[in-house]
């Protein structure tokens, strides 16, 4: 039987990237899927290419009645939630310098706030339902910091933070919340900063490939993670960092030292 046979998924920033990856995922593994998003038009395209067990609904994570209105929706048509993937996120890249108010009010509002309103949403209904999965999708940047990434460090360390709090709250009443911590996710995030990124080309190089299991790491198995801790083959986990980045945060591989 698929793992996530009968069970309904809400995925924040489905449109593309792993949010469209996960929801195209969790159909094949007998989930139904809202896609939610806030480019509406190709999240329509990307929900009608996977077919009748996905349905379209417009998010803006940070408008706490967009999410009243996917939770009714959800709840009229399909009866229940089951899973919210927290996937929707931005990214800024530079030093405290180049980062403005606006850039940091933004982030911390999308990766974040977002989140949090997302579970303030659908813990009632989880609640009355008798348990469900709460999956943020955090990053390796949520678990060492990184120069010229202050924002995003700080909303995504905000996010773990909050899913570890929210884990203890909701436990008793079955819900689970638990952050996926992966070295990868949607290029299109970098797009903005590729040019200045590729001066850095064999810093970034030596960053990716000196892990236990070198290069970045693919969607695919940021996917298996999610589906692992939004099925029951998870029941007794919560509060938890899964880093999915290769080794990145277990330490430092040094080249050579393994032949000495």
């Amino acid at each position: 039987m698929p793992i996530l046979e009968g069970k309904v998924a809400i995925v924040t920033g489905a449109a593309r990237g792993t949010g469209a990856a996960i929801a195209e995922r969790f159909i094949a593994e007998g989930a139904y899927v809202l896609l939610a998003d806030v480019r509406d038009d190709l999240c329509k395209e990307t929900a009608a290419r996977l077919g009748a067990n996905a349905t379209f609904l417009h998010l803006d994570v940070t408008h706490e009645g967009d999410w009243s209105a996917v939770v009714e929706e959800a709840n009229s048509e399909r009866g229940s939630i089951d899973i919210l993937v927290n996937n929707a996120g931005v990214l800024h890249q530079g030093p405290i310098s180049n980062t403005s108010e606006a850039d940091f009010r933004r982030l911390l509002e999308v990766n974040t706030l977002g989140p949090f309103l997302g579970l303030r949403a659908v813990v009632p209904t989880m609640k009355a339902r008798g348990g469900g999965s709460v999956v943020n999708i955090g990053s390796i940047d949520s678990l060492a910091a990184m120069n010229g990434l202050t924002a995003y460090c700080a909303s995504k360390f905000g996010l773990r933070g909050l899913a570890k709090a929210a884990a203890l709250e909701t436990g008793r009443d079955g819900i689970r919340v638990n952050t996926v911590c992966p070295a990868g996710g949607n290029p299109e995030m970098f797009e903005p900063w590729m040019g200045k990124v590729m001066g850095f080309l064999e810093e970034t190089l030596a960053y990716n490939n000196d892990r236990g299991i070198p290069g970045s790491v693919p969607v695919e198995s940021i996917v298996d993670a999610v589906v692992f801790l939004a099925s029951d083959a998870s029941r007794h986990v919560t509060g938890i960092d899964l880093p999915v980045d290769g080794g990145a945060t277990a330490g430092c591989f040094i080249p050579g030292f393994n032949t000495l």
